[in-house]
């Protein structure tokens, strides 16, 4: 099945996690699905912007997938930091403007990709953001650090990652991790709209814009 979905409607981009039955996990086969449509997004030249969301209400996405990096060599497993570095790099400094749709469980590697949106808006009724690596024992790189800081309170940011501590979307927005949380029925209409209003904006503009709030990354 495919990994990733990609539509447009109107001037947004819609891209739809679209394994379920892992929980959206980052494996090999969604990261280059993610590639295949990160080398289409970085072609578009008009005016748009993307909402990344899930077709899963359980979760937006749940991290690395335990069973693919559970086989791997330690020069493998550094491999797949060096991928995720990449791809989620890709995603924090794409041209147009980013939202993530965060419909469920937000853990790990999930919360770092979403942290590289521009903005989050999550489900307030069903759903964690976390970053667990504290308690899998994977420390995030020097790199992934830097996409989580992205994150504005910084204090919050610290805390969850020291302590593996997990949010709900309504104390996800009371710290500053997500900029709106809304139920179900409302999260997918809300983050379309904010996607129309960001289309507007002049894409070139925008792009030098996020290159300066991010400029840790582009440094990198």
């Amino acid at each position: 099945m495919p990994e990733l979905d990609l539509e447009k409607n109107g001037d947004v981009f819609v891209v739809t996690l679209d394994n379920p039955s892992t929980g959206n996990a980052i494996n090999t086969a969604s990261l280059s699905a993610h590639r295949e449509i990160l080398a289409e997004l970085e072609t578009v030249k008009e005016n748009s912007a993307v909402v990344v969301t899930s077709s899963d209400p359980k979760s937006w996405c749940v991290g690395l997938d335990f069973d693919w990096i559970s086989e791997q060599s330690e020069q493998e497993f550094g491999e797949t930091f060096r991928e995720v570095e990449e791809v989620f790099g890709r995603w924090a400094l794409l041209s147009l403007p980013t939202i993530a749709c965060i419909t469920g469980h937000c853990i790990a590697g999930g919360a770092f990709l979403a942290s590289v949106m521009d903005f989050r808006l999550m489900r307030a009724d069903r759903g964690w953001f976390a970053f667990t690596e504290i308690d899998v024992k994977i420390p995030p790189s020097p790199k992934l650090y830097l996409m989580a800081d992205l994150l504005p309170n910084k204090q919050a940011v610290r805390e969850l990652l020291l302590t593996g501590r997990r949010v709900g979307g309504d104390e996800a927005q009371k710290l500053g991790l997500v900029d709106e949380s809304h139920l179900q029925e409302k999260l997918l209409p809300r983050a379309m709209e904010f996607a129309q209003q960001l289309a507007q904006k002049d894409l070139e503009t925008y792009r030098k814009i996020k290159h300066l709030l991010k400029r840790d990354l582009v440094e990198q």
